[in-house]
Formats: structure tokens, sequence, C-alpha cells
């Protein structure tokens, strides 16, 4: 066996960080894709002068239209992940991941056509990109369970779900520098879409959907990812009504609930409560709303690796005190946004906000991945789908609520927002468990799907 491995390269037993390194690039990428639109659309006057010049107005210059682009993607994103389930469970991850990522890499090289055609074809791409886009977050709960040992499993997530906040570091001023650069918006599509689809290519290549079936894992580094795990023979399908009923997993989508759109609230609207209602100019806001992401890869490049390293602290513990810092974190930054008139005191929230809520990967995510294991692909679904449903149905609250952008309006907002938050994750500390679910283990009778994956 040694000899045969000295054939074939290992990466010194650290071939599940070369995967990692892959998975992150993949999620900044395809992420970056999307986002493109987010700040294109500010960027595209030489479209509009050109409807001008034959006396037409362009889709760019109505607010609806712009807002109905940005609404297309959330449609996107639920019609990719009701069926992504289905198909992660009948050709695992490596092939859906692949094939959504292709997707949504190719709509974006196309989308400079697309606006040039008219509104509909935007609205069409826009839509693939988000149906693209929609398995990224769910991805991560596959490729931990596939390739993190329990022991490294808080550094996988964290390090993972940081691909997001990389992606908006990147791409905001990466668009700025292109769109004022002679290349112009249109090269932001080329290079995001063609680097997007290179790095799935990659991923493709390199990424097996399980370790125990890799060509450059060695026995030494197999032994460590698959200890303490239940081993399974093939796929099988998930069994839906059991997940649905079990505790733990409902008390995650709880606090999933609460959380992860109040998270949507900030990330969508956050600028403009610091723009409209504390008046900071756009320089500012935008200098504002860049800072959170920034701090919050640094917290989760930090937070993961200790949560591994502090192994005298039962996981329950860690778990329940990571979901509080996050979820209490953000509900006290909403009741002091609700509360402050100081431009100071108010960044301060809302920075914290943002950046607290990313340690709950290392919460209440970890704990849906150690309680569903192979079946985490349809919890994280559900999280993602809850994130997508928020986003559509934000601008109906935020309109309802805060019609004017007024201080008192945002008040009883943010107040609303934090009782939210905190009702939500009542269940969770009473629930979290580190153990394996009963519908995770052999033997349950669960139908098998047939391993089409070759090594």
């Amino acid at each position: 066996m040694e000899k045969l491995e000295e054939k074939r390269r290992t990466f010194n037993d650290k071939t599940r960080f070369v995967v990692l390194f892959l998975g992150i690039c993949s999620i900044i990428c395809n992420h970056g894709a999307y986002t493109t639109i987010s700040f294109t659309v500010i960027c595209m006057q030489d479209v509009i002068e050109d409807h001008h010049s034959v006396n037409q107005t362009h889709w760019l210059e109505n607010s609806a239209d712009v807002s109905f682009v940005f609404t297309a993607g959330a449609i996107g994103a639920i019609a990719g992940l009701i069926p992504s389930v289905p198909l992660t469970t009948k050709y695992g991850i490596r092939n859906v991941l692949a094939f959504y990522s292709c997707s949504s890499s190719i709509a974006t090289l196309l989308m400079p056509l697309a606006v040039s055609f008219g509104y509909f074809p935007v609205i069409i791409a826009r839509v693939i990109q988000g149906f693209g886009a929609s398995i990224l977050f769910s991805s991560i709960g596959s490729i931990s369970e596939g390739w993190s040992p329990i022991a490294e499993i808080s550094t996988y997530i964290a390090f993972l779900s940081a691909g997001f906040q990389l992606s908006n570091i990147i791409t905001m001023p990466l668009s700025g520098i292109l769109c004022e650069s002679s290349l112009g918006w249109r090269s932001i599509y080329y290079l995001y879409g063609g680097v997007a689809f290179l790095v799935t290519t990659a991923f493709f290549a390199f990424f097996r959907d399980s370790a125990q079936v890799h060509r450059n894992v060695s026995v030494k580094e197999l032994e460590k990812i698959s200890a303490g795990k239940t081993v399974t023979s093939g796929r099988k399908s998930v069994p839906y009504l059991a997940v649905c009923k079990n505790k733990v997993i409902l008390a995650v989508w709880s606090s999933a609930l609460g959380g992860n759109m109040s998270l949507m609230t900030l990330m969508i609207y956050g600028p403009t409560y610091l723009n409209k209602v504390l008046q900071l100019d756009v320089k500012d806001t935008g200098f504002a709303n860049a800072i959170p992401y920034i701090m919050a890869t640094a917290v989760k490049f930090t937070a993961g690796p200790l949560s591994d390293k502090l192994t005298r602290i039962p996981d329950t513990w860690k778990m329940i005190f990571f979901a509080a810092v996050s979820q209490l974190g953000m509900a006290m930054g909403f009741f002091v946004m609700a509360l402050t008139r100081s431009k100071f005191i108010a960044q301060i929230a809302y920075t914290g906000a943002i950046v607290l809520a990313g340690v709950n990967m290392i919460g209440v995510v970890k704990c849906a991945q150690m309680v569903s294991r192979q079946y985490t692909h349809f919890v994280m679904a559900v999280n993602s789908l809850i994130s997508w449903i928020a986003i559509l149905i934000l601008p109906m609250i935020i309109g309802v609520l805060c019609p004017n952008h007024s201080p008192e309006e945002w008040a009883v907002f943010y107040t609303s927002g934090g009782i939210w938050v905190i009702i939500m994750n009542i269940p969770f500390p009473f629930l979290v468990t580190t153990e394996a679910a009963d519908f995770t283990k052999p033997g349950v009778g669960e139908k098998k799907v047939k391993d089409i994956e070759s090594c």
C-alpha cells in the first residue's frame, strides 16, 4: 500500500485542504458572478445614452424594472433549490454543483449580449444566474461531510462560508476598477463568467463526493477523515419525513428563520439605513458597508480553528456559545440601531451585528451538520430557501413598515427584528446535540440510490 501511495501524489496527507481551497475558490467566483449585477447597473450609462439617441427610455431608468432584475435572481434561486436535493441525492454534489455553476457562468458571460437585446433577455439571464447560485450555501454541508474530519468540522465550515464574504470584498472594488477603465462594464461579466467557468472545471476535475474514492487521499488521511463517522454504502434517498420531524433540525430551521431573515435585512437594507436615516453620504455609506465583510472574514478564519482546538470544552457548549454570540449579538445590534441617533454608535452596531452573525456557521450550522450527516444537503437547502424567500418578501415588509425611511419607522422595524431573532432562537440551546440522528444510521430501510460516481 505504501509503494502504491508513493506513485501518486497525496499532498503530504493534506488532500482535504486542497479540496477546501478549491471549494472556497468556487464559492468566491460563482457568488461573485451572481453579484456583479449589483455594481454594473450603475455603470451602464453608455446603454442608456444609446437609447436616448433614438428617443427611447431604457429599463435602467425605471426603478421598478431594476428592482425586478434583482428579484429575478431570487426567483431563479428558489427554482434551483427545489430540485437540488433529489438531484444531489441521485448524482452527488460534484456533478450537481458543476452543472449549476456552469449554468451561472454561461449566463454571466452572456449578460452583456442580453443587455444589448433588451429587458426580458436580462431577466432570463438573471434567473439562470440565480439558479446557479442557489446551491452554493447547501454545498458547504455536503463538501464538509465528505471531506472534513469531525475534529476539524468547525474550520471547514467556517472557511468555506467565508467564501461569500471574500467574494464581496473582491468583487466590489474590482468591478469599480474595471467599470472606470477603458474595458468597461462588459469586461466584469466576461472576467467573472470566464474565471468561474475555469474554477468550476478545476473543481469538477479534482473533487469527489467522498474522500474514500479519491485517488490522492492516503490511508492515513482517510482514517483521520473517517474517524467517528458512520460508514454508509452507496447513496440513500433522503428520509424527508424523519428529518422534518426531528426536533433538533426543527430548532435549526427556527433559528435560520429568525437569523437568516434578519441578516438579509442588514445586507440588503443596511446601506439604505445608513444613507437615508443616518444621512451618511454615498462614499461613507460604501465604506461603512465594506467594513463588516472584511471583519466577518477575519472572525470566521479565527473562530473556526479556535472552536476545533478547544477540545476540553464539550461541543454542545461551544455550539450554544457561538449561536448565542451570533444571534444575541445581531439582536442587540438591532436594538441599538433602533434607539440611537448617533452615526458613530449606529455604525458600530451595524458592523457588529453582521460580523457576529457570521460565527453562527460554527454554532447552529455546525449542529445541523453533526445531526443530519449524509443528509445535510437537504437541511442546508432549507436554510438557503429561507434566505432566498427573505430576499423576495423583504421589499414588501420594508415598503409597509418604512415607506418614508424615517428614523421612527426604522426604529419600529429594528425593534421588531431584534425580538423576532430572540424568539426564533429560543429552542436551539435546549435541543442542541452532537449526536447523529437516528435517520442517518444504517439499517433504517431507506431506499439506496445507485452510486454513479467513478473514482
